[in-house]
Parts: structure tokens; sequence; C-alpha cells
């Protein structure tokens, strides 16, 4: 259905933008900009009088993630993450469909061996020459959607696909993978039949995609593992992968779809729970599915909710769950000092339950998405040490 020109515009397009894995080498990524710049830097801004107040972290702006400066000690400067670390994004779903996010998050979703079989590279347009066999087809290091792209299996415009469009031609996304592979058997025997790219918990089938077009669960997705230095968003761990489980039309779910996809995502390899929830109830299943993780090493990290309230949140209010809340820049309106970097940020709870502050310009939601990227790094740089945190 596609011609080799097609194919070939496809390959391109895909290395044009595509940074993963990325390499940090003390340059910082052109993409540490705007927000991000602050929420991840671990210098203080020039000039400003809270500069000279321990309460104040002495000025310093962001979470000391990768800085302009490259003198200052930073977390990647120890690791970017690794792809063997896979962050499970508990929300609304994802949005194929949406250009910008799949830039940043095609290369980064974790595609399930034991559903698929190994890439061919059978077209015949001239850039599949270079690929080989084997599940690393394009040679690039990892495996993901792009060793797909000289297979003639995978349609990147398929009848039943909801994918990206750019300039009038399709982009191969993982939907389009899921849709070649999905013949109704469980080849990997975990319980869920063609589990390619996660698994929707609200509809009970293998395509998390967010059909309401909400769209939190892609900010949430983009928040933890965007690529770094191209040109799109900049999530916290670059090099870390995700799959998304929704669990709700929305960030409201109910808790027990919260706990399937919680034991789901432990069972299957993951190491962080994403959560940016509330939940319309509170179950014995979803208490016991966080006790579940937490004894096998798996992290949930959790939102404190987005009310600007004092009460507490479920599933974040469960025993063993990190629960985040979001400290943001002055307002830029603001010319009085202090002009403080630990502002409380009004869209978000404040209850007695609260592990750590994260700086971050959208509510707990963002809080949470940065901090499971955080999380994503901790144990990529245990793994780089030959330490590995489960049980």
């Amino acid at each position: 259905r596609i011609v080799a020109g097609v194919v070939l515009w496809l390959l391109m397009a895909g290395s044009a933008w595509a940074a993963f894995p990325y390499d940090y080498d003390g340059t910082a990524p052109s993409d540490l900009e705007g927000k991000v710049e602050w929420m991840y830097a671990a210098t203080p801004e020039q000039g400003n009088a809270v500069n000279a107040d321990p309460r104040e972290l002495g000025g310093v702006r962001g979470a000391s993630l990768v800085d302009a400066d490259p003198s200052v000690a930073t977390a990647w400067q120890t690791t970017t993450g690794r792809p063997d670390v896979t962050i499970a994004v508990l929300d609304s779903g994802i949005r194929w469909n949406d250009l910008a996010a799949m830039k940043d998050l095609r290369a980064k979703t974790r595609l399930n061996r034991g559903e698929l079989s190994m890439p061919l590279h059978d077209r015949t347009a001239a850039a599949c020459a270079s690929f080989t066999d084997g599940w690393d087809a394009n040679r690039d290091g990892v495996f993901n959607v792009f060793d797909y792209a000289c297979d003639s299996r995978v349609d990147p415009d398929p009848p039943l696909g909801d994918g990206p469009v750019e300039d009038g031609r399709p982009l191969l996304d993982p939907q389009d993978v899921l849709i070649a592979f999905t013949d109704g058997a469980d080849d990997d025997r975990n319980g869920f039949r063609d589990d390619v790219v996660g698994w929707d918990f609200l509809d009970d089938d293998n395509d998390p995609f967010d059909d309401v077009q909400y769209g939190h669960g892609t900010g949430e997705a983009r928040d933890s593992t965007a690529e770094a230095d191209n040109g799109g968003e900049l999530g916290t761990c670059p090099n870390c992968m995700s799959i998304p489980l929704r669990v709700g039309d929305s960030f409201i779910a109910d808790e027990s779809d919260f706990a399937q996809a919680t034991l789901y995502a432990v069972d299957n390899g993951v190491k962080v729970v994403q959560e940016a929830l509330g939940t319309l109830n509170h179950t014995s299943l979803g208490r016991e599915a966080v006790e579940y993780a937490y004894d096998r090493g798996v992290v949930v990290i959790a939102s404190a909710a987005d009310e600007a309230a004092q009460h507490h949140n479920w599933p974040s209010n469960e025993s063993h769950t990190i629960v985040v809340n979001s400290v943001t820049k002055y307002d830029e309106a603001l010319t009085a000092e202090p002009r403080s970097y630990l502002q409380f940020n009004g869209c978000t709870n404040f209850s007695s339950k609260i592990t750590v502050a994260i700086p971050s310009v959208s509510c707990s939601s963002d809080a949470t998405g940065r901090a499971a990227g955080m999380a994503g790094l901790i144990y990529s740089a245990a793994l780089d040490r030959g330490i590995e945190l489960s049980a």
C-alpha cells in the first residue's frame, strides 16, 4: 500500500529529529529552554536576593538534572537513563495521532517482544539496505518502532490506524506495529492477548489509544520520557522507555483499574509506576497492588492532586507510594523581592503525606511526570553499577 519513496521519506524523517539513545557530552541539549531550563537547573538566577538565603537553597532554580553550566554537578552527568528501564504511565492513554507527541515518544515506547515477530527488512527502499537481521534491525542500539520501518508487514497507514500525519504523509508509530501483529493469541502467555504496547484497562483491549483525546496521559509520558535534543519536549529521563496503561478517560479513574494496571506493570518488567490520578473510590485491591509493587522493588510515583486542598488523594495516599506536589517559579509579574523558586503551586495539594516537592509548572500532575523520570534515573544509575533494585 505504500511506495518505496514514501518508505524512504519515513526513514529520513525519523532520523532527522530522532535523538535516542541520547548521549550527554557536557553540552546542554538544544531543548533545555523555557520552562524546563529552570525546572532542571542546578544554578541560581543571577541577581536574585534569595540567593544568599539557605532557606531558599541558595536560590537554586531547579532539580539539578541538567544545567547550561557543565561545571556544576547534575544528575545527567551520572546517567540519562537506560532503555531497559521502563516507566508505566497509568492515565488516559496515548494519543497516537498527536504529531508533536509522537515525535517525542514513538521511539521511546517499549514494544513487547513476546507478542512480536523479529523485524524483517524486505522493503526495497535504498535506506533499507543498511538494516540487518535481529531485533535491532536498524542497529541503533535499542529495539523500538524504527526497527520495523523496513518490514513490509507493518503499514505506516493501516486502515484502522489513528497515527500522525506530517505534510500529508503518515509517520510510523507504535500503533502500526500493534495492528500488524494483533492476531488474537497470547503469545507470551501473560494473560493479555496481543499486548504489544501496553493495555487499555478501561475498555479491556490491547490498544491504549486515548480515543476521547483528553491528552493527559500523553503529556505525562512526555514529562518523564520525551526525547532529548530533538526540538520537542524534554523528559527528565530521556533514555528511559515508557508504556501507556489506560485506566480512565481522564485523570479520574476507578482504583481497581489502577490496581490491575499496577499489577500488570510489575509482572511485565516495569521499574516505575507513574500515576497522576485521583480515583472515585478506595479499594482493597488498590492497596494490595501498591504493596505488591513495593515488595518487588517497583516504585509508585503518585500525585498529591491538583485542588489546592488539604485532603488526601487516592490512590496516592496508599502506603508505600512516593507522593509529590509542585513548587514553582515566582510570578513573572512580581517585581518585589523575594522572587522565590520554591513558591507553592496553587494547583497542587498540601496534605500531610508529601514525600517530595518537585519543581514544575502545571500542578502535581506535571510534578508526577518529572518525578517518575527522576526515579528512572535512579534505577538506571543503580543498574549501571550492577545493583538490581528488586525483591
